[in-house]
This record gives structure tokens, C-alpha cells and sequence, in this order.
């Protein structure tokens, strides 16, 4: 019982934050915007396993309810899908930026861009090419800094301090 409090707690807790780093701090850039709210998936998903799946859909998605609320369910079902390759690679491990880690950046680059692609498609087809160089810095400043920010909380050995 006391574990899935826990669970629920850590849920919750990186729900708002991805939230917060998606709907309300934005970096411009010529293609659109970028946010840490991706970056944030990463590191839940590293810690906090498959809740982290629950974390991103929610934070995500009220975000984009927010801001873009057509494409609610798409980010809810691409950001279930972000978060996999990272529980996978983060099963028995103790920390959270490793090797394995780090390359799960690719997958997670393939469903953003090829998720929105396909969202773009059905929500309004002349988005679909014009939204990829936006959805591919994204992509690659998500995966910049979870390693940075995984780096950073390695040292402090925060994935032993979260156990579940």
C-alpha cells in the first residue's frame, strides 16, 4: 500500500511539473517553441517507471488542453509511447543517464516527429510538413536535456533516494 502512494505521489508530482515546463516555459525558435516538458518524461520515465507513462499523458495533455486542445489526443497517445523506450532501457539500473539511456533519445526523436507527422495529417494536412523542423528541435532539445539534467542528477544520486 505504501508503495503505491508513493507511485501515485511521484505520478502526480511529475505530472504537474511536465505541465508547467510545457505550457508555461517556452523557448522560441524559428519553427515554433521548445520546452522542457519532454526532457522531464525522460527523467520520470528513468525514475519513476511505468507511471511515468500516466505522468506524461496527463502533463502533456493538459497542456496542450490549454494551448492546442485538437491535438489533446494525439500528444496523449505520443507521449505514452515517448516514455516506453526509456522504462524499458531503466529496468535495472541504478542510474539514470547510461549508454542505453542516452540512445533512447532516437526513439523517442522517431515517435515525436513521426507522431505529430501523422496527428498533423488528420488534424489538418497542411501543418503536417510545415510542423517537422519544429517538432525535430524539439525532439533533439528534449534529448539534450534530459542528458544534461540526468547527468547532473546522477551525482546526486537521486535514483537511489526515489526507489519505489
Amino acid at each position: 500500500m505504501k508503495s503505491k502512494v508513493k507511485s501515485l505521489a511521484y505520478t502526480g508530482m511529475f505530472a504537474a511539473m511536465i505541465f508547467v515546463l510545457t505550457a508555461f516555459i517556452r523557448f522560441p525558435v524559428p519553427s515554433g517553441y521548445v520546452h522542457f516538458g519532454d526532457a522531464i518524461i525522460y527523467i520520470a520515465s528513468t525514475l519513476i517507471g511505468p507511471w511515468a507513462l500516466i505522468a506524461g499523458a496527463i502533463g502533456e495533455g493538459i497542456a496542450d488542453l490549454i494551448s492546442y486542445p485538437q491535438y489533446v489526443p494525439a500528444t496523449v497517445i505520443i507521449k505514452i509511447f515517448v516514455a516506453l523506450p526509456f522504462v524499458i532501457a531503466s529496468k535495472k539500473s541504478e542510474k539514470l543517464l547510461t549508454v542505453k539511456s542516452a540512445l533512447m533519445t532516437l526513439p523517442a526523436f522517431i515517435i515525436t516527429v513521426g507522431g505529430y507527422y501523422i496527428a498533423d495529417l488528420l488534424i489538418d494536412k497542411t501543418y503536417a510538413v510545415v510542423d517537422i523542423p519544429g517538432n525535430i528541435v524539439q525532439a533533439v532539445a528534449s534529448g539534450i536535456i534530459f542528458i544534461i539534467v540526468a547527468a547532473a542528477l546522477d551525482r546526486v544520486k537521486i535514483k537511489n533516494k526515489m526507489s519505489l
